[in-house]
């Protein structure tokens, strides 16, 4: 049943057609919104992003992009010169793929494109994407006019979209700023610490609506900012639930073999090392990485592997939906921040297949979240502790597998229509002071 009308404007560096983390969420929560009957508006810079790994804007959706500024929107606008001049004659150079694929797999015009970006970083604010900021802040201005939106929602990261929400938050009726992790993190530069907590604050007292990804945000936010705890509430990531892949938590029919996926990205603080080194270890284990900006240290496993690890780079989204469906044991890299949950940790909940996650922090949230779904098992991320689990996956998996369970009722509140449902009733609650439309949240305390 579709809900009253409604419409939506999103601010979001990172949507269709990027495949980015960000890109992803809203490409699944914008689209079921249009689903729920909103009529749902984007803005967003024009990037471009037009090859092989692009995700397709959903239908009932509609873009607004406006000049992505300084070097990006430079280029943007040069690749669709070259684009008219020789149609595919030629390799175009990819103005979102320089910034998300690794330095060993680009060209001297993307290392050079990378070099000036972390330069034009030390002096713009959060980094090379502020310089959106002027075009885009004109383009929100004329929207809010001719759209009259109902809800303004602004997607954190980069932290350029929340100056912007500030700079119209007085115009409409709900402002929700979906900051996912604090602005003020961990990995902040050290350059922009006070600023970010300066804006993480602004934001706090300004917006109506304040979503994020877990509850030990929440729970740090709340005590970092006197706020309503109404305010503030968990919309975790998600899984498609318009799928519906068959349960496969029987151990395998043939012991001894065990093939492991990881799809996702890599940064400083979720490391692969121990994982890598327990498959170099283990000749009946196969591990495949579907993953962009792989440090050469990382590929140097491969190398030593005998072709049992496997980098497959930068995959399409719907082409990483279906090798999640092809293995044994999905993994998981846990973060080592406590506030943080990997998105892909939902995403797996969506292919059936039994999840393995690697946990650095002891106060990892993820670990009870696997407990309450019993979709699958936690293993502490370091070489002795892998080394064992993987052994016993290999040799004796059926006790390991007699804890999981097909049941769903503790994973459909994970579902991105059922997060657009409920994120829409939050609106609703707010713009119209109407009760809450019936739905069930993942847990916030």
């Amino acid at each position: 049943m579709k809900l009253p009308n409604m419409r939506i404007l999103l601010v979001a560096y990172d949507y269709p057609p990027l495949n980015s983390p960000q890109a992803i969420r809203w490409y699944y929560l914008s689209r079921e919104l249009a689903h729920l009957g909103v009529e749902m508006h984007v803005l967003v810079p024009d990037l471009s992003a037009h090859d092989r790994n692009s995700l397709a804007v959903p239908a009932g959706v509609t873009v607004h992009r406006c000049n992505a500024g300084g070097i990006a929107g430079w280029l943007a606008r040069r690749q669709r010169a070259r684009q008219s001049a020789t149609a595919a004659a030629l390799p175009q150079f990819d103005v979102a793929k320089a910034q998300h694929v690794g330095p060993s797999t680009l060209n001297w015009k993307g290392r050079l494109y990378q070099r000036l970006e972390r330069y034009v970083g030390h002096w713009v604010y959060p980094d090379s994407r502020g310089q959106w900021s002027a075009s885009a802040g004109a383009a929100l201005e004329g929207l809010v006019d001719s759209i009259k939106p109902d809800v303004l929602i602004c997607s954190h990261e980069p932290a350029v979209t929340l100056q912007l929400g500030l700079q119209v938050a007085g115009r409409v009726r709900v402002w929700l700023a979906d900051l996912g992790d604090p602005v003020l993190a961990e990995y902040t530069a050290r350059r922009w610490r006070r600023r970010a907590g300066e804006l993480e604050a602004r934001v706090c007292r300004a917006a109506t609506l304040i979503s994020v990804t877990t509850a030990s945000t929440r729970e740090l936010l709340l005590a970092r900012h006197a706020m309503d705890p109404s305010k503030i509430f968990v919309l975790s990531q998600g899984f498609d639930d318009t799928l519906s892949p068959a349960i496969d938590f029987a151990p395998k029919p043939h012991p001894g073999e065990l093939h492991l996926l990881y799809t996702g990205r890599f940064y400083s603080f979720r490391d692969p090392t121990a994982l890598l080194e327990a498959v170099l270890e283990l000749k009946q284990v196969r591990l495949t990485i579907a993953a962009p900006e792989v440090r050469p240290e990382y590929l140097a496993y491969a190398a030593k592997s005998d072709g049992r690890i496997v980098f497959l780079g930068e995959q399409p989204h719907a082409q990483v939906l279906k090798l999640q469906q092809q293995c044994d044991v999905l993994v998981n890299i846990g973060n080592a921040l406590s506030v943080q949950t990997p998105g892909k940790l939902y995403e797996y909940l969506g292919s059936g297949k039994p999840i393995l996650h690697c946990h650095s922090a002891k106060d990892d949230p993820a670990v009870g979240l696997l407990d309450e779904w019993r979709r699958g098992w936690s293993c502490a991320n370091d070489l002795a502790s892998l080394r064992v689990f993987l052994a016993t996956l290999v040799e004796a998996p059926e006790q390991l597998y007699a804890i999981l369970t097909s049941g769903s009722s503790t994973v459909l509140a994970y579902g991105w229509s059922n997060l657009a449902r409920c994120l829409l009733a939050r609106c609703q609650q707010v713009a119209q002071s109407k009760e809450l439309v019936s739905c069930t949240f993942p847990t916030e305390q």
